[in-house]
């Protein structure tokens, strides 16, 4: 009896490969055929795509940054969002955005910080091997739609469907609530709204 396992990138990868009918690959190092290459290209962009919007399992709550020697705060080359809690710091004093790879303050128009701030949350960007299933189906029949595209054209007949698309992204947000345990009561616009009168 076989053991199902969770997708590798390389499945992934060659699933991809399949909707053009390429040949399989037995590895994604060393040397790789063009279709290969823009495979596992295609697949990067569309991770990074879908995590950036951020979910459950690539969001980190309660995370410092801290600043270094020159007072500024730099950021991982992994991560894609930052939010400060805005209950503890005034937008008017800290309006943080990401700017190359460090944090910068809109607010005073510099990268140069008073202060480390705790509580962050944070939204990094995992390899595919660390992604929940859910994501990995969801990011490879996008990766394959578009890389299909992108190979044949997008009036060809496709492998997979808008249907499967859009099935494999509502099993992802399912899991997502599941996992996240969600409640309108969670967000900081909400804790705001409740507090402040206190």
């Amino acid at each position: 009896m076989t053991i199902q396992t969770r997708t590798t990138e390389l499945e992934a990868v060659n699933t991809i490969l399949s909707t053009i009918g390429e040949a399989p690959l037995n590895s994604l190092s060393g040397s790789l055929p063009v279709d290969g290459t823009v495979a596992k290209n295609v697949l990067s962009e569309v991770a990074r795509e879908v995590q950036s919007a951020g979910w459950h399992f690539n969001t980190h709550i309660m995370v410092t940054l801290s600043r270094d020697t020159d007072n500024k705060i730099p950021l991982a080359t992994n991560i894609v969002r930052v939010e400060i809690k805005p209950t503890k710091y005034s937008k008017s004093s800290y309006d943080i955005v990401q700017r190359g790879g460090f944090l910068y303050n809109m607010a005073k128009n510099t990268e140069i910080f008073d202060t480390d701030f705790d509580e962050a949350t944070v939204v990094y960007l995992l390899p595919f091997a660390e992604i929940p299933e859910q994501a990995k189906r969801y990011i490879t029949i996008r990766s394959a739609r578009i890389f299909h595209d992108r190979t044949l054209g997008a009036n060809t007949l496709h492998k997979f469907t808008l249907e499967d698309e859009g099935k494999a992204l509502s099993i992802l947000k399912q899991a997502e609530s599941h996992t996240g345990d969600y409640s309108i009561f969670d967000t900081p616009e909400q804790a705001y709204i409740i507090t402040r009168g206190y």
